[in-house]
């Protein structure tokens, strides 16, 4: 009974999200990738890697130069120590690429298309060639859905084959390919960000699986849980690794021994990341529901707050007064450290939020599906400063 149930509930997850996820390689809806340094914001929003100027909501630059339409990217684009920015595709072609931004042209590129893309692609017609990848890893098997991790000079990514392929971040090159579980017929899915405490990198899985994987020897521990895991873990102020889970509990795991125990019961699914805080984690599940979790207590801070009856998945945006929350209706609250709630900026006429927002270059970046604009930049007060596409 047990397990017919587990079953049920990772089927149920696997149908939502692939909802989302799959409906970007027929380029209709997808769920879109963010992620800011201190001047520009990445957004990987289907066909397309926007970087956009933090100042004014303008293009520098998207990928790839020319349209494919085998490619699809949803996943946060992770800007590596050395300027790369690190995205993998989700659709036909799933590879994985490290786009360099200093090799972009000046200027606009030629598009080529129809035809004439034909002729080039057997030789009988030249079209203009721009590589901008440092380089491009094309070795797996399934879906790029999770963005890797860097580590020193290391990248981990994990795939939807059930593979944790460890690259050197400079060259692409394959270091290690660990098939986590694999005495299982079936691979893991593994669909979201690792986390490192430095020495230790965690990964989930959507098949109820957490595995801590050591950053040199590559050997690891694996534990169970009763429910789907969406979200990546969190390593708190007490160096335990935190997970949430589809079981509706929050459990705290040994970083050596993977060792675990549930910390807290919640009413929901809890579907995004817990985000910590010093002593704190801030989470929220899918029925709506927000946390603030104390870590040496043991107990949540105050009770938790109904914000919306509908879910809640992505991860709160953290800050010294409190928190941004953002929902799938578009409306993003503000919870203070008391736990009272209010809305900081009000939905748009359409759209949906799934995607953790930002903070970066003074605004608060949200982005949407199913609306008239793909990211929008707020000001401290929650008001629009600009919007991307500015024209759309």
């Amino acid at each position: 009974m047990i397990f017919s149930m587990r079953k049920k509930i990772l089927l149920v997850t696997v149908i939502l999200l692939a909802a989302v996820l799959l409906s970007g390689c027929v380029g209709s809806t997808t769920w879109p990738g963010l992620s800011a340094d201190g001047d520009t914001a990445y957004l990987a929003n289907g066909l397309s890697v926007y970087a956009i100027n933090l100042s004014d909501g303008e293009e520098i630059w998207h990928y790839p130069l020319q349209s494919n339409s085998k490619l699809a990217f949803n996943s946060n684009p992770v800007l590596a120590p050395n300027g790369l920015v690190i995205v993998g595709s989700s659709g036909v072609d799933h590879s994985l690429f490290a786009i360099n931004p200093e090799k972009f042209p000046d200027g606009p590129v030629e598009s080529v298309g129809g035809v004439q893309k034909f002729l080039c692609s057997i030789g009988l017609a030249t079209c203009p060639e721009h590589h901008v990848e440092e380089w491009i890893f094309t070795d797996s098997e399934g879906h790029w859905v999770a963005s890797p991790l860097v580590v020193s000079d290391k990248v981990f990514a994990p795939n939807a084959d059930g593979n944790l392929y460890i690259l050197d971040l400079h060259t692409g090159d394959l270091l290690k390919k660990l098939t986590l579980d694999g005495d299982s017929k079936t691979p893991n899915r593994l669909w979201s960000q690792p986390v490192s405490d430095g020495q230790h990198v965690f990964v989930t899985s959507l098949d109820l699986q957490v595995f801590g994987v050591d950053a040199e020897t590559y050997e690891y521990w694996r534990q169970d849980l009763t429910g789907a895991i969406p979200g990546s873990g969190v390593i708190g102020s007490d160096g335990m690794l935190y997970v949430g889970s589809l079981a509706k509990q929050l459990e705290k795991f040994d970083p050596v021994t993977g060792k675990h125990e549930p910390v807290l019961d919640t009413k929901g699914w809890i579907w995004g990341t817990p985000v910590v805080n010093g002593d704190n984690l801030y989470f929220s599940d899918v029925d709506g529901n927000f946390y603030s979790y104390n870590i040496k207590s043991g107990k949540l801070n105050w009770e938790s707050v109904k914000l919306e009856a509908g879910p809640i998945t992505a991860s709160p945006l953290v800050y010294a007064d409190g928190a941004l929350v953002v929902a799938e209706s578009g409306n993003v609250y503000f919870v203070d450290g008391t736990g009272s709630d209010d809305v900081w900026h009000a939905a748009p006429e359409k759209g949906k939020a799934y995607t953790t927002p930002v903070s970066a270059g003074g605004y608060v970046l949200v982005s949407y599906i199913e609306s008239d604009y793909y990211l929008i930049a707020l000001d401290e007060d929650g008001d629009q400063k600009w919007i991307f596409p500015a024209g759309k």
